[in-house]
Formats: structure tokens, C-alpha cells, sequence
């Protein structure tokens, strides 16, 4: 009853199209090759699944699934809700309503997209009507009452709503809740009445008379089954006339009157062969079977059986077909034949157990799956709850790891503030001091020493001087002289504006010219330009510069050379120092100490680098120095 109700709800509300025919669905299919990539075709893969679906649903199935992708394409929510719909059903009429809830499941969030309320209406309905199939009884009415929901704000939606509460009507009926079933139908006719659908009134009499009949209050049924017949021979509804008279005659047969029994299964079979309905036509037989069995006509009751039973066979309804197999064993008995008895018998029985044994095999299943979806269920609530809880652990470790790295940051901020505070301070003192040195230096010792020079000067250039008075005085002017240098260099040293190599290089160049020159010494220089961007300390700028000036003093006056080439380079953060003569050279073994070589070795030491000096008889001196940067 739930499946009759559900298929005309579709047939009526849907869309007039479901009643195509051959010739409109080739045409459709003609277009499809021609059709752009647009919501036109979405509808167009839509129309022909709805034109095919009750001629073959799977072939309708591919159509509307191609109508999802493309709609999702498009990002067009009418059309993948209506054709996920569509798939649905399709599912539905294979009665594979576990596949057709997936389906539905997926429309429900584009409906609501959508917000069309008649659409929202019949996917409620829809889904109401799986759950139903699959005996979830509970959701099915929870679906109802939301359909009704929407369909109440729809402007003239009677019609819907008389269909949602015939659905309802199904649904109390399958659980034998006969007072609330005949309530829905009630408001179902009420509802029908109102949009003047009276095909859909008589169907509501029908299934309110089966009510009747299933609570043994088979009188009550009867004038509701002939108000169904009369509009329906009004309306000439061949196929629902068939299954009114059906129903008449086996109330007719309940009360004993079998003469009226007779007439509407008569009539029914007029209806059948019309509609050429073979199910309807075993039932009919059935009837006339039953009729002739209270009439104890049972020769009369097998012939027509035997009609039931071989189309029930051939249509493979199993239920029907053991039924009707039980009624044959049953008046084969009553006639004595045994052989025959017992053949329908067997028969009725091995169709039992078959039945049985795929019940087992699909309530089983059912529990299966129940018990799968339970425990998956249970896993993702317990998954979810780990998420939250890794997600709150997370957060907390976040807040922590900020917190630190905060923490952190500010303290090596304040680390630094307060090593470069310091830094500066030093530096400033540095600075400080080094100027006062320098200012001291050159205020007192130099004129001091300048004074000196100046009078010994005067002294020899007096007249009447003796040899070892004017020697003395030219003793006192060199060594005035060479002090006046050495303090000359200090002053150069620890000035803090010479800190830039550029200074050093000229400071160098100048010394090495001034002593090279006198003795006709060639005096070459080099140097890397990198060395221009490098600043040196204090202490490594006065030792590299002693150092070259020894080196240089050293070969202008002990090697005999011709010329001296002075190399200053930057070679991986080392700064290299290359002086180099083409002098007589001399045997580093028994070199003396006092020439100045361990001075120099011993100043590059200091500044953690090297001084290696290369040398021979006749073969001239290089000397190499090396400290890093």
C-alpha cells in the first residue's frame, strides 16, 4: 500500500513529463548530442531519465547521475537536487531503498538551497516513504510531519498535503495502528475534497475500507469500497477499478454473500484483461477460487487455482505462489486426490522454507548492517571526541609555545638591549680615552720632543763647536727624530677616525716610500679591494702595522735588495699580508732574535693568526702573516 501511494504521489505532484512516451523520449534523446554544457541540459538529462523511468529505471538511473556531475559543474543546486531525486527513485523502484536513502540524503541540503517549497516537500515525502520500505517506521513519520510543515506553507497545496497524510495512513497501517491510520485518511479525504481530486478520494476509500477489513469490520468497508467503484467507473479509472473490485468481492466473500462476491469478481476480471495486469488477473482467480471453495465447489475452486498458481510461477511471486499452492494441496485433499495434495503440498512447502530462509538471510543482513552502522556510528562519535580533545590539547600547547616563544623573544630583546647598552658604553669610553691619549700625546710629548730637536738643531749649527760635541748633538737630533715618529705612530694608532684599512693602507704606503726612496729601493704595492670595506680593531691594526714596518726596516737595511713588493689581500674572512724581497737573503736557523723576526711572529700570535717567513741564503725573504676578521 505504501509503494501504490508513493508512486502516484510522483506520478501527479512531480511533473507531467513522467507520462512520455517512446516517441518523446527518442526525441529528447536526439537533442542530447546537440545540447551545450548548460543548466538546459542538466533539465534535459532530468526529462529523459523521468520520461523512461517506469518503462526501465536503470536505464533512467545513468541520466540522472550525468545530471548531477554536470549540475555540480554549474553549480546549479535545482538541478543536482532534482536529479539526485531522480536516482533515488530509481533505486526505489528496484527496491533497493538502502541505495535510494544515500541518494535522498544527498538532494536534502540542495533542497533547502534551493528553498522551493514544493520541491523540500516532495523530498521529505520521498525519503518518508525508504524509511517506511525499510520498516524505520519512526523516521518515516518524523519526515511526514516536516513534509506536512512545508507543504502547509505552500499557497493551494491541498493536494500535496492529502498525499502526505495518505502516506501517514500507510505507514499506521503496516503497524496495525488502525485508529491513527483511519485519522490520516480522513484528513487525506478532507484534503482531496478540497482540491477536488477525486481520483485520489476513491483510492483514500479503498485504503480506509482495507483498514476495516483488516480489523475484522468488514461491513464498514463495503459501501466505502462502492463509493471508490463509483467515481472511479466515473472517472474511467480501468486499473484502480480492477483493485476496488477485488476488494468488494473478498468483503462480500467475509460476509457470505457470494453472489455479490461473484458479480465484482467478474467485473475485476473485465478490468484486468484490459489493463493486461497478470499479478491482478492470479489475484482474480484467487477470488473466484475462494468463492467456489465456501460453495464447496472445490472441482470448481482447483480449475481456477491452477490459473492463479501457473501465472503466480511464471511471474515468480513467491508469497502468492506458496499460497496459492497451499489452497490447491488443501482442495485437492478435500477430493480425495492425495497424489496431488501431496505434490501442492511439497510444492507449498519447499516455497516456505525458501521464504523463510530469505527472510533469514535479509533480516540478517539488515542486523548486520544495523550492527555495522551502530559501531561505525560509535567509532565516529569516539573519534570525534578524540578530535575535540587533540584539538583542545593542541590549543593549550599553542597558547603555551606562544607564551614561551613571548617570554622568550622578550628576554633576548633584553639581553640585547642591555649587551649593546653596555657595548656602547665601553665603546663610548674607548673612544674617550683613546682621544685623550692621543690629544695628550701630542700636546706634551710631542712639543716636548719637538722643543728637544729645535735646540740640538741650534746647538750644532753654533760656531766653534769641537768633532765629539756636534756628534753628540746629531745623536741627540736622530733619536729626538725617530721619537717624534714612534709617537707620530701612536698618536695614528689609537685615533679612533683611522679605524678604516683605507687609513692603514696610506699610513703604510707612506712609511715604505719615505725609507725606500733614499736608498734608490723599488717599493711595489697591492692590494684586494675587498680590504676596503673591512674595519679592524685597535690592537690588530697597531700590530699589523709594526709588523710591516719591520719587515720593511729589515729589508731595506740588512738584504741589499733592489725592490720590495708588498701584497694585503681578504681570503675567507682571513687577512693575509705577503712582503716579499729580492735580497740576499739569510739562514732562518741561525737568524738572531734581536733582528725583530720573533716580534713579528709573536704579534701575529697574539690575534690568533701566523707569520711564517721564508728565506735563503741568495735567494731573497718573503714574509707571510695571517690573522682572521
Amino acid at each position: 500500500m505504501i509503494k501504490k501511494c508513493f508512486y502516484i504521489f510522483i506520478l501527479l505532484f512531480v511533473h507531467p513529463v513522467l507520462y512520455a512516451q517512446n516517441s518523446e523520449t527518442d526525441s529528447l534523446l536526439k537533442q542530447l548530442p546537440l545540447a551545450k554544457e548548460d543548466t538546459n541540459k542538466v533539465n534535459l538529462y532530468w526529462n529523459i531519465g523521468a520520461s523512461i523511468i517506469f518503462q526501465n529505471a536503470p536505464k533512467a538511473l545513468p541520466y540522472f547521475k550525468q545530471g548531477v556531475v554536470l549540475a555540480k559543474k554549474l553549480d546549479y543546486n535545482a538541478g543536482i537536487e532534482k536529479c539526485y531525486n531522480g536516482a533515488s527513485l530509481c533505486y526505489a523502484y528496484n527496491a533497493k531503498y538502502d541505495s535510494a536513502l544515500v541518494y535522498i540524503d544527498s538532494a536534502m541540503p540542495y533542497a533547502h538551497k534551493v528553498g522551493n517549497i514544493k520541491r523540500l516537500t516532495l523530498v521529505y515525502l520521498n525519503r518518508a516513504d525508504y524509511h517506511s520500505n525499510l520498516e524505520d517506521f519512526k523516521a518515516a513519520l518524523k519526515d511526514c510531519d516536516t513534509a506536512i510543515n512545508y507543504a502547509s506553507q505552500a499557497k493551494n497545496n491541498q493536494d500535496g498535503l492529502g498525499r502526505i497524510y495518505s502516506i501517514m495512513g500507510s505507514i499506521y497501517t503496516a503497524q496495525k495502528q488502525y485508529t491513527q491510520a483511519l485519522s490520516s485518511y480522513d484528513q487525506s479525504i478532507a484534503s482531496f475534497t478540497e482540491s477536488n481530486n477525486r481520483q485520489m478520494i476513491a483510492m483514500q476509500y479503498s485504503d480506509k475500507a482495507a483498514v476495516f477489513a483488516q480489523n475484522n469490520e468488514t461491513a464498514k468497508a463495503i459501501p466505502l469500497y462502492k463509493s471508490a467503484m463509483l467515481i472511479g467507473d466515473s472517472l474511467n479509472d480501468v486499473e484502480n477499478l480492477a483493485a476496488y473490485a477485488i476488494g468488494l468481492a473478498q468483503a462480500y466473500i467475509v460476509t457470505n454473500e457470494f453472489s455479490q462476491a461473484e458479480i465484482n469478481a467478474g467485473k475485476a476480471l473485465d478490468y484486468v484483461k484490459q489493463t493486461g495486469n497478470l499479478k491482478q488477473e492470479a489475484i482474480v482467480y484467487g477470488v473466484f477460487s475462494q468463492i467456489n471453495k465456501k460453495r464447496e465447489n472445490h472441482a470448481e475452486a482447483i480449475a481456477y487455482e491452477l490459473k492463479a498458481y501457473n501465472i503466480l510461477k511464471i511471474e515468480k511471486d513467491l508469497s502468492r505462489e506458496q499460497e496459492s499452492a497451499a489452497n490447491l494441496a488443501d482442495e485437492y485433499a478435500k477430493t480425495g486426490n492425495t497424489a496431488e495434495a501431496y505434490k501442492y503440498l511439497k510444492i507449498s512447502r519447499d516455497l516456505n522454507d525458501s521464504m523463510i530462509k530469505m527472510q533469514f538471510n535479509d533480516e540478517t543482513a539488515k542486523l548486520q548492517t544495523t550492527f555495522q552502522v551502530a559501531e561505525k556510528n560509535k567509532e565516529i562519535q569516539l573519534l570525534s571526541k578524540n578530535k575535540q580533545l587533540q584539538e583542545q590539547k593542541l590549543r593549550e600547547q599553542r597558547t603555551l609555545t606562544i607564551s614561551i616563544i613571548i617570554i622568550a623573544v622578550l628576554a633576548l630583546l633584553g639581553v640585547w638591549l642591555f649587551m649593546n647598552r653596555n657595548r656602547l658604553r665601553q665603546r663610548m669610553k674607548e673612544i674617550e680615552i683613546r682621544n685623550k691619549i692621543a690629544s695628550d700625546l701630542h700636546d706634551d710629548v710631542g712639543s716636548t720632543l719637538s722643543s728637544i730637536r729645535m735646540y740640538s738643531d741650534i746647538v750644532k749649527h753654533q760656531p766653534n763647536q769641537t768633532e765629539t760635541a756636534s756628534a753628540l748633538l746629531d745623536k741627540i737630533s736622530s733619536n729626538s727624530k725617530e721619537m717624534i715618529e714612534n709617537m707620530s705612530d701612536i698618536v695614528w694608532m689609537i685615533k679612533p677616525g683611522n679605524d678604516d684599512f683605507k687609513n692603514i693602507e696610506n699610513r703604510m704606503l707612506n712609511f715604505a716610500n719615505e725609507l725606500c726612496s733614499p736608498s734608490g729601493i723599488n717599493f711595489e704595492f697591492t692590494k684586494d679591494e675587498a680590504t676596503d670595506a673591512i674595519q679592524i680593531s685597535m690592537e690588530q691594526r697597531r700590530d699589523l702595522y709594526l709588523i710591516f714596518k719591520e719587515a720593511i726596516n729589515n729589508a731595506v737595511k740588512y738584504s741589499g735588495c733592489h725592490s720590495i713588493h708588498a701584497v694585503i689581500a681578504l681570503q675567507n674572512h682571513q687577512l693575509e699580508m705577503h712582503i716579499s724581497d729580492d735580497g740576499n737573503g739569510f739562514d732562518i736557523t741561525i737568524a738572531k732574535k734581536g733582528n725583530g723576526l720573533f716580534n713579528m711572529q709573536k704579534r701575529s700570535m697574539i690575534h690568533k693568526g701566523t707569520c711564517n717567513i721564508k728565506s735563503a741564503i741568495g735567494e731573497g725573504t718573503e714574509i707571510i702573516v695571517s690573522f682572521p676578521v
